[in-house]
C-alpha cells in the first residue's frame, strides 16, 4: 500500500488514477525469512544457496570504488609535498618573522606537524587545488566588481575559510583562512590527525556574486593541463588524462534528501488517497511539529478531525503518514558541495542534470560522499561578505578612502560598547533577539569573548545546558566547576562548560584517553542522524578508557551524555573564530561608516533577521537620513549621496 501511494505521489495523481504506473500486485516487497522459507518450502536448498552467495559478495565503499582526486602537476615539476612545504615556509617567515620568538617557535612546530600529516595522508595536491581555487576566485572577484588595481589588496573579499580548517596553519599560510591558529590557540585534531577517517572538510565563504560565477566556471570550464596558458584555472585532471576533458564529466554537485515530516506527509499522502485538498491543508496547518507517526493524536486534538480518526480513508492516511515519517521526499541540491574526480563520475556514482543548465547532481548526500572518501569542496555564499565588499566600495566612492579591514584595531572600545548595549541590528551573527538579550549580560570586550558569543546561542550549548551556567559564571554569580579535574585544561577558557566542537574531542581525549582520531570518530557518530548503533559501540571503549584514567563510571557517563547532547549542533571554535572576526568587522563598519553600512545592508536583502522596514527604522535611530524613492534621482539600488552640511544620506 505504501509503494502504491508513493508511486501515485511521484506521478502527481491519485491511487485511482495510477493503475498503469503501479505494480501489478502486492507482492513487490522485501519479505521476511519466514515468508521466504514458506514460499520455497519445496526448495530449501535454494534459500540456503542465497546465503552462501551473499557470503561470497563483499564491497567496501571507501576502497573498492576506483575514485581518485585529480593529480596536481606543479609548475616547477617538484613533488606536491615539497612544493607545498616551500610555499608554507616562505609565508611562515613573512607572517611570523616580526612576532615574538615563542609564537614563531610554536608556528614552526605546528607547521612541521601538519606537513607530516599531509604527507602521511597524501593530501598535498588537495591543499594546492584549494589554493588554485582561491586564486581563481580572486580573478573572478576583480572581474565581477571591476576592481580598481590601485586599491589595497590586504582585504580579500574573494573567499574566506570557515569551519575546522581555520585551525590549520597550512590553510592560514596558503590563504584559505584569515585567522591565525597559533595566536587564537585553535585545535588541529578536528581537522587533521593520524587516524583520519575521511578527507578533511574545507568550507569557503564567498560574496554571492563571486560564488555564482566561480561555481559556473568550476562546473563548465575544461581542465588545464601542464603547459596551458589559461590563467588561474584550477587543475582537475592529471598528466595521464586526455588533453581536454569536459569538467561536467568529472565535477558534480552533492545532493541532499529532504525527508517527510508530518505536514508534507499529510498533504502528499492525502492527495494520493483522494482526500479533499482544503481539508488536508487545514489538518496540516493545525498539526504541530511532532513526527508523522503522531498524526492520530494530532487529529484527536483538533475538533474538526476528531470524528474522522477511524474513517476508512483517514485511517489509511494515518497509517501511510506513519510509514512515510522520515523517508526521503525528493532529491535536492546541497548548499555548495562539489565533488571532483580524475575519472568520469558517471562510472562511480549516479549523476543527473540539475535544475540549472550546465550543472549536474550526484545522487549521494554529504555523508555518503564522505563514507566513500570523495573529496567535496564547499562553495558557500555569505551575504555579509557581499555587504562588506559593497560597503567598502561606497566608502571609496563617496569619501575617497578605503578602510583596510586587515589592519583595523581589534580592541576599539567604542565598538565593544555598542556590542555590549545590544546595538547590533545588521551585525553579522550577533543580531538575533536572543543575542541582543544575551550581549548586555555577557559583555564581550575582546575578540576572544566574541568567539564565545558567536558559539553560545546555538542548539548544541542550549541542549547541553551550557548557556545559563556560562552566563552566571561570567557574571561572577556562580563558581567555576568541572565535572572532573582532567577537564580543567580543556574547559578553562569557557568557564567549565562545553561550547565548542573541539572541546568534545579534547574532553574524550582527557577523560577516556582517546586519540584525536578516535575522538573525531566519536564526534562524527554523535553528529549524524544514523548514529545510535555507532554510539553504542563507542560507549564501551569510552568507559573502559575512563576507568583506566581513574575516572569512575558515573562521571564518565555524565560527561558522555553531555558530549552527546552537544556534538550534533555545536560550533567548532575555529568556525566561531572566523565568524567572530567578521562580526567585529561588520560592527566596526556600522559604528564608523553607518550611512554606507545601512545602504549596503538594504542592497543585500534578504539577509539576517529583520525586514527592510526595521532596518530603515534602526538607521534613523543612528541619525542616518533615509530618503523616499525618487524616479528622477534614484537608481535600482539604494545609493549614498551628499547631504547639506557635508553629511551623507
Amino acid at each position: 500500500r505504501l509503494q502504491d501511494v508513493l508511486v501515485a505521489i511521484r506521478h502527481r495523481t491519485t491511487l485511482d488514477g495510477s493503475h498503469r504506473e503501479r505494480r501489478p500486485n502486492s507482492e513487490f516487497y522485501l519479505k521476511s525469512h519466514a515468508e521466504i522459507a514458506a514460499l520455497f518450502r519445496d526448495y530449501p536448498k535454494a534459500v540456503q544457496t542465497t546465503a552462501r552467495i551473499a557470503e561470497r559478495c563483499g564491497f567496501n565503499l571507501a576502497t573498492d570504488l576506483d575514485y581518485a582526486f585529480p593529480d596536481y602537476p606543479t609548475e616547477t615539476g617538484e613533488p606536491p609535498d615539497d612544493f607545498l612545504a616551500r610555499i608554507c615556509h616562505t609565508e611562515l617567515a613573512l607572517r611570523y618573522g616580526p612576532l615574538e620568538p615563542a609564537l614563531r617557535e610554536e608556528a614552526r612546530r605546528r607547521l612541521t606537524e601538519e606537513l607530516r600529516l599531509i604527507r602521511l595522508h597524501r593530501l598535498a595536491g588537495f591543499f594546492l587545488h584549494y589554493r588554485d581555487l582561491l586564486r581563481l576566485a580572486r580573478t573572478v572577484a576583480d572581474e565581477v566588481y571591476s576592481r580598481d588595481p590601485s586599491r589595497p589588496r590586504d582585504w580579500q573579499p574573494a573567499g574566506r575559510g570557515r569551519g575546522s580548517s581555520v585551525g590549520s596553519i597550512v590553510c592560514y599560510l596558503i590563504g584559505l583562512s584569515h585567522i591565525d591558529p597559533v595566536k587564537n590557540r585553535l585545535f588541529l585534531g578536528r581537522f587533521l590527525n593520524d587516524e583520519l577517517a575521511s578527507v578533511p572538510d574545507i568550507d569557503l565563504d564567498f560574496p554571492r556574486e563571486v560564488r555564482e560565477e566561480l561555481l559556473r566556471r568550476l562546473l563548465s570550464h575544461t581542465t588545464r593541463e601542464p603547459g596551458d596558458t589559461e590563467p588561474d584555472t584550477p587543475r582537475v585532471a592529471g598528466p595521464q588524462s586526455p588533453a581536454r576533458v569536459s569538467r561536467s564529466e568529472r565535477a558534480a554537485l552533492v545532493c541532499t534528501f529532504p525527508t517527510y515530516q508530518i505536514r508534507s506527509a499529510i498533504r502528499d499522502a492525502g492527495k494520493a488517497l483522494g482526500l479533499p485538498e482544503a481539508e488536508l491543508d487545514k489538518l496540516a496547518k493545525g498539526s504541530g511539529w511532532t513526527g508523522a507517526s503522531e498524526l492520530a493524536g494530532e487529529m484527536a486534538r483538533l475538533p474538526d478531525f476528531r470524528g474522522r480518526v477511524n474513517a476508512p480513508l483517514w485511517r489509511d492516511l494515518i497509517a501511510r503518514a506513519k510509514e512515510m515519517d522520515g523517508l526521503p521526499r525528493h532529491v535536492s541540491q546541497h548548499v555548495g558541495g562539489v565533488i571532483l574526480s580524475s575519472h568520469p563520475l558517471t562510472d562511480l556514482v549516479p549523476i543527473e542534470p540539475a535544475a540549472m543548465e550546465g550543472r549536474y547532481l550526484c545522487a549521494w548526500d554529504k555523508d555518503s560522499v564522505d563514507d566513500a572518501r570523495f573529496i567535496k569542496i564547499d562553495f558557500l555564499a555569505l551575504g555579509m561578505l557581499s555587504l562588506v565588499d559593497e560597503c567598502l566600495e561606497l566608502i571609496q566612492e563617496g569619501r575617497g578612502q578605503f578602510p583596510d579591514l586587515g589592519r583595523i584595531p581589534h580592541d576599539d572600545p567604542r565598538v565593544f560598547d555598542m556590542i555590549c548595549r545590544g546595538d547590533t541590528i545588521g551585525v553579522f551573527q550577533i543580531e538575533s533577539r536572543a543575542q541582543i538579550q544575551t550581549l548586555p549580560r555577557t559583555r564581550p570586550r575582546t575578540i576572544e569573548d566574541l568567539i564565545v558569543e558567536v558559539a553560545i546561542i546555538r542548539p548544541g550549548p542550549v541542549t547541553g545546558g551550557a548557556v545559563n551556567p556560562y552566563i552566571r559564571r561570567r557574571q561572577g554569580r556562580e563558581p567555576v566547576t568541572y565535572d572532573h579535574p582532567l577537564l580543567e585544561p580543556v574547559l578553562e577558557e569557557t568557564l567549565g562548560v562545553i561550547l565548542f566542537q573541539e572541546q568534545v574531542l579534547q574532553a574524550a581525549m582527557a577523560i577516556a584517553g582517546f586519540t584525536a582520531g578516535q575522538a573525531e570518530t566519536l564526534r562524527r557518530a554523535m553528529s549524524r542522524k544514523r548514529s545510535r548503533e555507532a554510539m553504542a559501540e563507542l560507549w564501551a571503549p569510552f568507559v573502559h578508557g575512563a576507568l583506566a584514567n581513574g575516572v569512575d563510571e558515573d562521571t564518565a557517563g555524565l560527561v558522555f551524555n553531555k558530549l552527546m547532547g552537544f556534538a550534533a549542533f555545536g560550533f567548532p571554535k575555529s568556525h566561531s573564530a572566523a565568524f567572530a572576526l567578521l562580526a567585529y568587522e561588520s560592527a566596526w563598519l556600522k559604528l564608523h561608516y553607518p550611512v554606507e553600512f545601512y545602504c549596503a545592508l538594504l542592497n543585500n536583502q534578504p539577509m539576517g533577521f529583520y525586514s527592510p522596514a526595521v532596518l530603515v527604522g534602526d538607521a534613523r535611530r543612528h541619525n542616518v537620513r533615509v530618503l523616499r524613492p525618487d524616479i528622477n534621482r534614484g537608481f535600482a539600488r539604494c545609493t549614498v549621496e551628499p547631504a547639506t552640511g557635508g553629511n551623507q544620506e
